[in-house]
């Protein structure tokens, strides 16, 4: 197999740990490598630093009429909310700042590419461009793996991304409505960012009124019709989503994750039945917030619907 078509793999990212994942070998499988120990040398630092480590699990990619580069802008606002309220005691591990939908991830995952050896050209990343599995594959080592048992003890919490943050996100604290806010936002987005513009437009597209005229109606208008009628869709589609969507609960990434979740205290507790507690200790549980509230009992142990995961449990 050849560089510029990487083979796939059916495997679990951590041996002892029951959740599996399709990932790309060769290239990509290597520039994840390298992106594993990056995140796993900052955690590392924040926990010499003695603070609480927290996994911010939210949407990163453009699904259901989101936007990348809009997702990251709500997880980074949302991080610095939660540290502003929680104060300088916690670290948020923010899975955005290594993904290449966040400038920040595209830039050190270029790194890696061009580190390698031979190194692997920008074409060819975005010719075979990394997938949910080859993602989810690193988060589950960065979350899973701590040296011990596999229990995931380098974190002391898991956030999931809720909708009232993204409403904080577009609201500007409440300041305006929903409405207001994301419509504000686009406008702001399409006239400032040129991908956002390019995104979001359609060149083919003409702005000449006489072709609304019912007498000049003919193919060429009737396709421009179309162009309009998908113009608006693609707005309308931006709008319902961050308006009424978005949040952990429409991310396969976020799934997965909240399936690594289970599993993590699934393990905790099987790992720690005693005579006097023999389900397991529930002190051991790896807390969960969703939405600014935490987690209640019987969903902090419950698996729910999969991601991109092939197997779990």
């Amino acid at each position: 197999m050849t560089r510029d078509a990487p083979a796939t793999v059916v495997d679990r990212p951590v041996k002892d740990f029951p959740i599996k994942f399709r990932w790309q070998k060769g290239f990509w499988e290597k520039i994840f490598d390298e992106q594993i120990k990056l995140v796993k040398s900052d955690i590392t630092r924040a926990r010499y630093e003695d603070r609480l480590v927290v996994y911010l699990s939210c949407p990163i990619s453009s699904r259901g009429g989101g936007y990348g580069r809009t997702n990251s802008d709500i997880a980074k606002h949302t991080e610095r909310r939660l540290l502003s309220e929680w104060g300088d005691r916690f670290w948020i591990l923010n899975p955005a700042q290594y993904q290449m939908e966040s400038k920040e991830g595209e830039k050190t995952i270029i790194r890696h590419a061009e580190n390698l050896h031979p190194p692997v050209p920008r074409e060819t990343l975005d010719k075979y461009p990394p997938k949910g599995g080859d993602y989810m594959r690193m988060w589950t080592r960065v979350l899973v793996e701590d040296g011990q048992k596999n229990e995931g003890r380098n974190f002391d919490m898991f956030y999931f991304l809720g909708p009232t943050d993204t409403k904080d996100f577009f609201t500007r604290d409440r300041s305006m409505t929903v409405t207001a806010g994301v419509e504000d936002y686009f406008a702001r987005k399409f006239a400032m960012d040129q991908d956002f513009r390019d995104t979001y437009s359609l060149a083919d597209i003409k702005r000449d009124r006489d072709e609304r005229n019912p007498k000049n109606r003919g193919p060429a208008t009737v396709q421009q019709e179309e162009l309009r009628h998908a113009w608006r869709e693609a707005r309308r589609n931006f709008f319902r989503y961050y308006a009424v969507k978005a949040s952990a609960n429409f991310s396969l990434g976020s799934h997965d994750e909240w399936q690594i979740f289970i599993l993590i205290n699934q393990k905790r507790l099987r790992n720690s039945r005693k005579n006097e507690t023999p389900n397991g200790d529930v002190g051991e549980l790896l807390p969960g917030f969703f939405d600014g509230k935490q987690i209640d009992p019987g969903a902090a142990v419950t698996l729910t619907s999969g991601g991109n995961a092939i197997s779990w449990g």
